[in-house]
């Protein structure tokens, strides 16, 4: 309880500032170096006021000013900031559309060009992978997408859809498999708390689309999904 009378207010103030700030700097552009560091802010204030002990490995993985399909797995309503917070590169991320709805945050996600995406209707969600594609052609900048489409309501990781990997088959644009593991502990799906403790980002090397077409997106789910979850379950040992 002591956390949460700690997180919410800190929570609270950090996301009306920083989504002020981030309009201010989405008049000019969402995409901009200057509203990625205000996102960045506003995630490390997140991860340090909850508590987090961030563990981050793989960083050799990635190679600087270089694009990447981030997909990685969905524990809890915290994987957000956490991957903010820990990766050193500029990332966009696509988030179901009932996020946008929430006031502030909702302005403050729209003004930094997070994309949005309606799980439930399939013409707009291909719509959503075609303003995907431009941000990464256009901006540079790498895309962060949750293939299971949801927080995992019991731990374990769950199907992964298609959407991302049609989407790094389009650009030609490298999967970068992210496991992610502590995020349910921090903030539980459905229980109103937050607990204080270790939460482990893990980057594994990237996997190349190159030569790939649409036929062979099943594969490159299932070779990912493997990964991430190989990567989930070691972060425990």
């Amino acid at each position: 309880m002591f956390r949460l009378i700690i997180f919410v207010p800190v929570l609270i103030v950090d996301t009306i500032v920083s989504a002020f700030i981030a309009m201010i700097g989405g008049l000019f552009n969402p995409y901009s170096d200057f509203n990625t560091r205000v996102m960045r802010f506003w995630a490390r204030i997140i991860v340090l006021s909850a508590g987090i002990k961030l563990e981050i490995s793989g960083l050799e993985n990635l190679t600087k000013k270089t694009s990447y399909v981030l997909v990685g797995n969905h524990q809890s309503h915290m994987d957000i900031p956490v991957v903010t917070a820990a990766l050193p590169i500029p990332l966009r991320i696509i988030s179901k559309k009932e996020l946008f709805k929430i006031p502030v945050f909702g302005w403050g996600m729209k003004a930094v060009g997070i994309i949005s995406i309606d799980r439930f209707n399939q013409k707009k969600s291909i719509e959503s992978l075609h303003q995907a594609e431009k941000v990464l052609h256009t901006h540079h900048m790498s895309i962060l997408a949750f293939p299971e489409g949801t927080r995992s309501p019991d731990g374990k990781i769950h199907t992964f859809k298609k959407g991302p990997f049609v989407l790094a088959i389009n650009t030609g644009i490298s999967i970068l498999p992210i496991s992610i593991s502590g995020t349910r502990h921090i903030l539980p799906k459905g229980k109103i708390r937050v607990n204080s403790g270790r939460v482990k980002v893990t980057i594994h090397p990237p996997i190349t689309v190159a030569g790939k077409t649409l036929e062979d997106r099943h594969a490159l789910v299932d070779a990912t999904h493997q990964v991430i979850e190989q990567g989930f379950i070691e972060n425990y040992h």
